[in-house]
Formats: C-alpha cells, structure tokens, sequence
C-alpha cells in the first residue's frame, strides 16, 4: 500500500486534515464560552454541527454516487479552507459574532458529510479489488492519532491566540486540497444507461430491516439512549473543570487522557469481541458508561476527569463493532449500505440534542447535579441492557 501512490495522497490528506478538526472541534465550545460565558451557546456550536450531519448524511451519500468525486472532494477542502480562514480572521481582528460562529459550524459539517462518503468510494477506486479490505482499515486507522494529539495542540494554539486553532484548521484542508488534486487515478462515478433513478426510492428500506432484526433493534435503542448522556459528558465535564480553575492546556490534556482510552479500546476491539460473548460485552459497557459517569460527579482535577472519560469510552469502539458487525454479517448484500445509513442514523438520533440539552441543564444546576443525574440515567439504561431479552438473543 505504501508504494500505491494515489492512496498515500487520499490517505495522508485525510490524516492531515482530521488533525485540524480535532483542533478546531476542541477551540469551538471554548471561543464561545469565553466571549459570552453560556454554557447553552457553547451547547449550541455543537448542536449545528452533530444536527447537521445527522439530517445530510443519507442525502450526501446519495450525492456522492452522482456527482463528479474528484469535484466533489477539491470544492469540499477549499470551502472549508475558506470557512475556517473567515472564522480565524474575525477573531485574529478582535471581533465575535456567535451567528458567525454558528454559520461556520454549519458549513464545516455540511462539506465534511459530503467529503466523507465521496473519499470512501475514491478510496476504493484506487487500489484493486484485492486490497480494498486492507485500506479501509488503513483508514480506519488514520482517525485515532488526531484524536490524541488534537486537544493538546488546540489548546496549546488558543492559549496563545484564540484565532490559531482555526488557522491551523484552515492549512490543513488546504493540505488535503493539494494531496486530492495530486492523485492521478479516474475517482467515478461511473455513468450508468438511462435516467438516474429517484434519490429517495428505497432509502426506507434499510430502517424496516433493522425494524424486523431483533437484537440489532434492541442495540440501537440502548445506543439512541446513551445518546443524550454520553454525548453531553465532553461540554459537562469542560465546564466542569474550566470552573475549577483550569486553563486551555489541561483542557487540552484531559481530553487527550480521554481519547487515549477510546482509541486503546478501539486498538482492542478485534480481541474483544472475539474473546467476550456479544451480550456480556454490551452489559458491561452500558455498566462501565453509567459508573464513570457517577465518578466524574466526585472529582474535579481536569487530569481525572479525562481518566475516567478514558474508561467509559474505551467501550465506544467495542459496542460500534458489535452493532455495524451484525449489519456487515446478517443484512442482505443489496440491503448493505441502506442498512449501514440506517443503523448509523438510528444510533445518532439523540446526538444533536445532547449538547444543547446540557447546555440548558448546567443553566439550571452544577456540574456535579448534572453528573449524578446523567449517571442515573446511565445506570438505568445499563439495568434495562442487563434485562433485556432481545439483547441475549
């Protein structure tokens, strides 16, 4: 895969340019927090830009089938180039506009959802049939690291100038812009004969196969669940901490200590679910999401709270596995990316309202109010898994 030219520039322009998002994503909340002090603003950001990929998901893929990639992929990493650079200008000039702020967001995960589905099937356009396989994992792969170093390093950058994080976001879509343009290799769509068909016809069919699968329905809901508590746990535990007196740095390293354990989970995911009965896994991360939790209401050191971040999302990994394993095994090849979509949409579902839900609640009650009553939301939905006949099938 090494000597496959036109993979090593998809591959290394993605890797680049996931490093800037992982920058950016950590200054978003943190720009908002310190020009106005809401908590239910800073929720906001976050809101826009987990809703707007939930509603454009199914349509880009549907675009990414249709319209030139290589386009498709250049005018992506050039807006949000220039998005970025216009974010990091008004604040390099002093200026806030959190409608600015917002619109940026948008933008940012409106061109990202279309890059996405548009850089898979270009990935599969430049290696043969035979290694396909192994650059999907290659990917794969590629996102763990950003998700280390980003938080450091966009903390690092907004302690020294509030506009950097968005700087560095900027250079580095213009790094994929130029590895994109470098690859040499026809990246499709095919034309097929004839009219296209309708672009929603069907897009019903992969949500009523999950509908009739049982144990996958069950997942899903435990997962649409742990949405609205999980997903507020990163703006919970930033206010948590930043109102304990710590500065961008330790910010940045709690958060680091966090995806640490994400990504150790996800480096032993292949073992783990080779190893562990699929219930007694789901069990025992449900268990683990809702303890954590509940400890992060007894401690307000920004390097123990990312400790126990690392524990509860070392099984995000796991239980991703299990769900889009059983789509991969069990759903029928012509169902295959509708049932993908559809399991990913379903699981998502609550994501957009969990930062702006928390938001709202830390207006109201303290962080440690805040994290006793997410932990006993956890800790239901853990005895509801526990219980759960659908999910011993």
């Amino acid at each position: 895969m090494r000597r496959n030219r036109d993979f090593v520039a998809l591959w290394a322009g993605q890797a680049v340019s996931n490093l800037g998002i992982g920058i950016s994503s950590f200054a978003y909340p943190l720009v908002v927090l310190e020009a106005t002090g809401s908590t239910f603003e800073a929720g906001a950001v976050g809101a826009v830009l987990t809703a707007t990929a939930f509603v454009l998901r199914l349509p880009a893929g549907v675009l990414a089938d249709r319209w030139n990639r290589r386009r498709i992929l250049l005018a992506c990493d050039a807006g949000r180039a220039l998005n970025s650079a216009g974010l990091a200008t008004a604040l390099a000039l002093g200026h806030f506009w959190l409608a600015q702020v917002l619109a940026v967001a948008f933008v940012e995960a409106a061109l990202g959802v279309l890059f996405g589905p548009a850089e898979s099937a270009a990935v599969r356009r430049v290696v043969s049939r035979e290694r396909a396989r192994e650059a999907v994992a290659s990917n794969a792969a590629r996102s763990q690291l950003p998700g280390v170093l980003g938080p450091p390093i966009g903390g690092a950058l907004f302690a020294a100038a509030r506009s950097l994080p968005f700087v560095a976001d900027a250079a580095s879509y213009a790094v994929s812009l130029a590895c994109v343009a470098s690859v040499r290799t026809p990246l499709g769509p095919e034309r097929a004969a004839g009219p296209p068909p309708h672009p929603l016809r069907d897009v019903a069919g992969g949500l009523r196969w999950i509908r009739g699968h049982r144990f996958l329905r069950a997942l899903l809901t435990l997962f649409m669940g742990f949405g609205l508590t999980v997903g507020a746990l990163g703006l919970v535990v930033l206010v948590r901490a930043r109102d304990h007196g710590a500065g961008p740095a330790a910010l940045g390293a709690m958060f680091t200590i966090t995806a640490v354990g994400g990504a150790l989970g996800a480096l032993a995911t292949p073992r783990l679910v080779r190893a562990v009965p699929r219930r007694r896994l789901i069990v025992l991360g449900a268990w683990a999401l809702a303890v954590a939790t509940l400890a992060a209401a007894l401690v307000h050191d920004p390097y123990a709270l990312g400790a126990v971040g690392a524990v509860a999302f070392s099984f995000v990994g796991p239980l991703n596995a299990i769900a889009f394993g059983v789509v991969a095994a069990e759903a029928p090849d012509e169902l295959q990316g509708r049932a993908t979509s559809a399991a990913i949409q379903v699981a998502t579902v609550t994501a957009p309202l969990a930062p702006l839900v928390a938001g709202i609640v830390l207006g109201h009650v303290t962080t440690t109010t805040a994290l006793v009553g997410y932990g006993v939301a956890s800790a239901v939905l853990a005895a509801l898994a526990t219980a759960s006949r659908s999910l011993r099938d």
